[in-house]
């Protein structure tokens, strides 16, 4: 048991030491402050930070792992194969400096599940850094972008980029606000093509 405590701390540091050199380039591009005085956008940075962390390390990369941040609170879902990986997902999260506190909803897959959702990921596992680094720029672009458009319910609205592709999904109000979450998506920049999961709430 203790064997397996320090390699996770070591695995979490490694993660958080890599995730500040990815991520590095973008927060400093126009200074941090700016992401204090805004909750919504200091959340969104945070989600960015989080997300980043467990996309580099090499345990977490190939799952599907969601990722949310609320007032600091960082909210984990999706799927992993094991117990350890769950446990992992959440530490990495709690040690991103602003987070205050990790909801982590992950759900470990049973064995059937994990055979099944293997090849969904494949993909991902031959992704190259400069691939991966421009999808998570993308990524982060759109989620501003939807942020700042107050007929937007951005928070409301997962995004996710691979190799130029974004998949947006979430429940909005109303179908104009869905098509206009669309044309936002697809005016992007870095964004090839937009697969659109998002549902409107039913009136009834």
């Amino acid at each position: 048991m203790k064997t397996k405590t320090v390699k996770l701390k070591t695995a979490v540091k490694s993660t958080l030491f890599a995730a500040s050199l990815a991520v590095t380039p973008l927060a400093l591009a126009g200074g941090n402050n700016h992401y204090s005085a805004n909750k919504k956008l200091k959340d969104a940075w945070l989600d960015g930070k989080v997300e980043t962390a467990l996309l580099v390390n090499r345990h977490l990369n190939n799952f599907t792992i969601d990722t949310d941040v609320k007032n600091g609170k960082a909210l984990l879902s999706g799927s992993v194969n094991s117990e350890i990986d769950k446990e992992l997902a959440e530490e990495i999260a709690k040690g991103i400096e602003g987070v205050t506190s990790v909801e982590n909803d992950i759900t470990v897959m049973k064995d059937k599940d994990v055979k099944d959702n293997a090849h969904k990921h494949r993909d991902d596992k031959t992704r190259s850094f400069g691939t991966w680094y421009d999808d998570a720029t993308t990524t982060a672009s759109v989620k501003s972008k939807l942020l700042w458009n107050n007929q937007t319910s951005g928070l409301d609205v997962n995004v996710d980029t691979a190799y130029g592709v974004v998949t947006i999904n979430g429940v909005v109000e109303t179908a104009a606000e869905k098509n206009l979450i669309e044309k936002i998506a697809e005016n992007t920049q870095g964004v090839l093509d937009v697969k659109s999961e998002i549902e409107v709430k039913s009136n009834s």
